[in-house]
């Protein structure tokens, strides 16, 4: 299988962050998100088939088994098939949205949201290890410069920051966070410098397992 995978991913997500940029797209949440995001990678899916014994389709809501306790849910997989071999490429989405959808109020639980983006981290790297599969991506969209330009202090925020300033993220991350396990484990490194802005949003694309 070639990169070409990559490529539609990255493709994808430039388009998909200038439409949102330009207001041709809201994504109000992160549900929004996937089905506008899978949209656009279905639509360059036929553009990248360059064989007629080669098909990509796009995925929503794949069910795995990467531990014991329960079944995580894939928000996005391209498969990507070439005669009769099948390889996976699994996308997990975040997007902070600084209002709530009615917006007339602010919308809080930062840290939770810091952790669940490093929580999606470390499920790429589990699918990354499944049987078929390749390193999976993250894809990250936020109007709130809070969780990308502020430097966070506080005991939970500073260990699941997802801030610029904070430059490689590797290894345990692990802090009494609410109703979280609040403890991650991360195998490659995570460069938060990638935070790009585009209009008045940030955002940020991580491929598992990256060193």
């Amino acid at each position: 299988m070639s990169d070409k995978i990559y490529e539609l991913i990255n493709v994808g997500w430039d388009l998909y962050s200038k439409k949102v940029s330009g207001l041709l797209l809201d994504p109000e949440n992160e549900k929004m998100m996937q089905l506008q995001l899978a949209s656009v990678f279905q639509t360059l899916a036929s553009l990248y088939e360059s064989d007629n014994n080669e098909s990509i389709k796009i995925l929503l809501e794949v069910p795995v088994s990467v531990r014991e306790e329960k079944k995580n849910i894939i928000d996005i997989v391209i498969q990507h098939s070439i005669d009769s071999e099948n390889i996976y490429y699994p996308i997990e989405l975040k997007c902070f949205r600084k209002m709530t959808r009615d917006g007339m109020a602010q919308r809080g639980g930062g840290n939770l949201s810091m952790y669940d983006y490093w929580e999606d981290i470390e499920n790429i790297e589990l699918y990354s290890g499944l049987n078929d599969y390749r390193n999976g991506v993250h894809l990250a969209i936020t109007d709130n410069k809070y969780f990308v330009e502020n430097e966070h202090g506080g005991e939970q925020v500073k260990v699941y920051s997802t801030s610029r300033n904070r430059g490689v993220v590797t290894g345990k991350l692990e802090t009494n966070i609410k109703n979280r396990v609040g403890s991650i484990s991360l195998s490659g490194n995570y460069d938060m410098k990638k935070w790009k802005s585009v209009g008045d949003f940030f955002t940020i694309i991580q491929k598992a397992n990256d060193v």
